[in-house]
């Protein structure tokens, strides 16, 4: 990443740095969970992200917090870690995170629907892929539409949370909020631990941290 940092994110500098994460990520070839969409989503975010960022005090903490997600994904992969479910999900949550904070910090002006669909896209991916690693008796279909469902929503309230007038970071904490609270639903629905009282608490969770994010937003009409 310092490569296509110090080569001004020019195409040859972004070839690099993808063509030698690649190899990193490949090797061996098979082995280990399969996390190619996060990997692949991580390559075209950090391309973006480290761009945006660039000569900014964000620059640092988002190389770190890149680099993190991708040796995170490494160990999944080659079977460095015992708990690779929770430590996938922390991996996308940071994806997740990243990936609204490029969106809502890019200009809504240009590409917006093409940006909008990358998002909804990627959700889907990262909601299948953490799915397919959580269960105990692997179901694609049902998997499949799980992940396409929270995808819709999340997407959908994306394009509502991008009409408000809060901040980049305010409107970023939300959807992450959201996206944690309907993951974890997701998880105690497929590991058969779901109830009422759960999907409740989970609901007032979701509804207080809303509540304080928005009350302590500045919002400019």
């Amino acid at each position: 990443m310092f490569t296509a940092v110090a080569g001004n994110f020019r195409i040859t500098y972004v070839l690099f740095f993808g063509m030698v994460a690649a190899l990193l990520y490949s090797r061996p070839l098979f082995s280990g969970y399969n996390t190619r969409y996060a990997f692949l989503i991580l390559l075209v975010a950090s391309v973006l992200g480290m761009e945006i960022v660039a000569g900014s005090i964000f620059l640092l903490p988002a190389l770190f917090i890149f680099s993190l997600i991708f040796y995170i994904l490494l160990g999944i992969k080659d079977y460095l870690f015992i708990k690779r479910s929770r430590l996938y999900f922390v991996s996308a949550l940071l994806l997740f995170y990243s990936i609204f904070i490029i969106f809502f910090l890019a200009s809504k002006s240009e590409l917006f629907f093409l940006k909008y669909l990358l998002v909804a896209l990627s959700s889907f991916l990262l909601f299948k892929e953490w799915l397919s690693i959580i269960g105990s008796f692997h179901f694609p279909p049902k998997e499949s539409i799980a992940a396409l469902v929270s995808a819709f929503l999340t997407s959908q309230l994306l394009w509502v949370v991008a009409l408000l007038p809060i901040g980049f970071i305010s409107a970023s904490n939300f959807l992450l909020i959201f996206v944690f609270t309907l993951a974890s639903l997701l998880f105690h629905y497929f590991s058969g631990s779901l109830s009422g009282k759960a999907a409740l608490q989970h609901i007032l969770f979701f509804l207080f941290l809303s509540a304080l994010i928005f009350g302590s937003s500045s919002w400019s009409f």
